[in-house]
C-alpha cells in the first residue's frame, strides 16, 4: 500500500512540475515581454527539477509496486485446482 501512495505523489508531482515549467515558460510570451526571461529563470529551474525528482520517486514506486505483485501471484499446483 505505501508504495501505490508513492507512485501517486510521483504523478502528482509530475503534473505539478509540467504545470509550473509550462506557466515558467508561457509568461514572457503571452505578457509581451513585461516579464524577461531572466525573471522566470528560476521557477523554469524549479519546475524542471520537481520534475526530475518526481519522475526518481514515480520509477521507484512503479518498481516496487510491481515487485509486490509478483509475490502475491498464487502457484497452481496440479491436483489442488478446483478442490
Amino acid at each position: 500500500m505505501f508504495w501505490k501512495i508513492v507512485l501517486v505523489l510521483g504523478i502528482l508531482g509530475l503534473l505539478l512540475g509540467f504545470a509550473v515549467t509550462g506557466v515558467s515558460v508561457a509568461l514572457p510570451i503571452a505578457t509581451e515581454g513585461r516579464a524577461s526571461w531572466d525573471e522566470v529563470a528560476i521557477p523554469i529551474g524549479i519546475g524542471v527539477f520537481v520534475l526530475v525528482a518526481s519522475f526518481f520517486v514515480f520509477l521507484i514506486g512503479l518498481i516496487f509496486v510491481i515487485m509486490n505483485r509478483r509475490k502475491r501471484v498464487p502457484e497452481v499446483r496440479s491436483g489442488q485446482f478446483g478442490q
